[in-house]
């Protein structure tokens, strides 16, 4: 009966759980924080210690009850913006006004990226 009671003691520490200090904590430090002794410690960078973890972070829905006054203003300003004025389509008045617009603004960007293709000697023929 005492080797039966010796032996269920000695095996009792086996199944009990590890003690909270023996157990490996993995802790997130930012920037050139120090790493506490004992820990084995992530390093993050600085613009990261003030958010919402990247697990964490998720693209939310809102609902339309929920919404902000101001985005339902917005989506409203919106409305008509695939067609109409200011657009460039064949469908509603004024649509080569954003046509023009349209083609205004793709004409700059190709002047400003000439002007930076002769600035660092690049050119296309070469």
């Amino acid at each position: 009966m005492r080797k039966l009671l010796a032996a269920a003691l000695l095996m009792t520490p086996l199944a009990a759980p590890l003690p909270v200090l023996a157990q490996d904590r993995i802790l997130t430090i930012f920037g050139d924080d120090k790493c506490p002794e004992n820990t084995i410690c992530v390093r993050a960078k600085e613009s990261e210690r003030y958010r919402i973890p990247k697990d964490l972070r998720q693209d939310a829905i809102i609902a339309p009850k929920n919404q902000a006054w101001a985005a339902k203003a917005q989506s409203t300003l919106d409305a008509g913006a695939k067609t109409g004025t200011g657009s460039c389509t064949a469908v509603g008045p004024g649509g080569y006004t954003g046509c023009f617009a349209q083609q205004a603004r793709q004409a700059k960007a190709e002047r400003k990226q000439a002007a930076q293709q002769n600035a660092t000697g690049l050119e296309d023929g070469n």
